[in-house]
């Protein structure tokens, strides 16, 4: 079958009429493990504090309780110091969760486990059949810590070939295909695997025709850098996207010299408002009330159709079944407040349908 002008879910080829409301960056298995700290002996002091039996606990249940009404507080204060926060591994979970996204109104969910993290197709492609959901499903390497031992002996051209590989043929010895490239994961400053990672993904993209999704480093400027790779190995920048834009650029100006370049910006970590964020770097997390306000400055500067939008759930404490917000919060909560605030419904439908279905077309 033809693939120009169609878009691959991991089910199969679809027309892109038929992708629908679509969350462009989402987790539904992942294995977060790498980037689990051990909680410190003043963090077990204070949690103590709270009583109710907690007198008695260490350091190494802090680490491994699984989440309750208790310690809900403590995890979400300090997600990534809970090893069973850490994991998203349960098939009931998953379902419950992305049936709460589809009465919403859900159609598309793009799944950018890369390797390193757990990527795990075949799960991915039972949970597509039991809920009708689409899924689209990210080929590539995620951060240097996770993908080092796997890559730093390969050459690019081995890298590339992987990705095209994921992508025309199928994941690990499955017929289960990618209909993105990444998420390509960019630490600040940028580690070596990660350039070749960069590299070998543009070189990917004119191979496969399929668009790139980047985690950028913590850095303001980041992706302006990783931009200038990616484009000085010929990728078209129309079709790359930037992820996690709002706990990377909060300075305006910058959002709008990167939107100049053509890529699209991802705000994708709503339902995420922490103060006390571990992986902070010259900016920390904001609040979705800022997430509206600096996509509606991005839209009266002409760059509607620039923009896309997720959650990022990688931990359970963002499910609802554990405390959190779920992936049907920017459905059932933010679309209004962005209604409220003045987005018109074709701003709405650039951010949800337009700009999702333009991006994933294979050209």
């Amino acid at each position: 079958m033809e693939r120009t002008g169609k878009i691959q879910t991991i089910k199969g080829l679809i027309e892109n009429c038929d992708l629908g409301i679509t969350h462009m960056h989402e987790h539904i298995f992942i294995n977060y493990l790498d980037y689990f700290q051990k909680p410190t002996e003043n963090e077990l002091k204070h949690y103590c504090c709270m009583g109710g039996g907690h007198e008695h606990k260490t350091v190494d249940d802090l680490a491994n309780e699984k989440i309750s009404l208790e310690n809900v507080y403590w995890v979400n204060y300090n997600y990534n110091k809970n090893l069973h926060n850490l994991e998203l591994n349960e098939m009931d979970v998953a379902l419950k969760e992305l049936e709460m996204y589809k009465r919403n109104g859900g159609k598309t969910i793009v799944e950018v486990t890369t390797g390193g993290i757990g990527r795990d197709p075949k799960r991915c492609l039972e949970v597509s059949e039991k809920t009708g959901l689409n899924i689209v499903m990210g080929a590539g390497y995620y951060l240097d810590k996770s993908i080092k031992k796997y890559v730093e002996n390969k050459t690019e051209k081995e890298m590339e070939d992987e990705i095209v590989k994921q992508c025309l043929e199928g994941f690990e010895g499955t017929n289960i295909k990618a209909g993105i490239i990444g998420e390509v994961g960019c630490s600040y400053p940028l580690a070596e695997t990660e350039k070749k990672s960069l590299r070998a993904s543009a070189r990917a993209q004119a191979r496969t025709g399929l668009a790139i999704t980047v985690h950028p480093g913590r850095a303001q400027r980041a992706p302006l850098e990783i931009l200038q790779i990616l484009k000085d190995e010929g990728a078209d920048l129309s079709r790359v996207v930037i992820g996690h834009i709002d706990r990377t650029i909060h300075d305006v100006k910058i959002l709008l010299e990167t939107a100049a370049t053509g890529c699209v910006l991802e705000f994708d970590l709503f339902g995420m408002e922490i103060s006390n964020y571990p992986f902070g770097g010259e900016v920390e997390m904001c609040s979705d009330n800022q997430r509206i306000e600096w996509i509606y400055e991005l839209i009266k500067a002409g760059y509607g159709k620039n923009v896309v939008i997720s959650h990022d759930i990688y931990t359970k404490h963002r499910l609802s079944s554990f405390g959190g917000h779920g992936y049907h919060h920017i459905l059932f909560n933010i679309i209004p407040r962005m209604k409220k605030y003045g987005y018109s419904e074709q701003d709405i439908n650039n951010i949800l349908i337009e700009t999702p279905k333009r991006l994933l077309t294979i050209k």
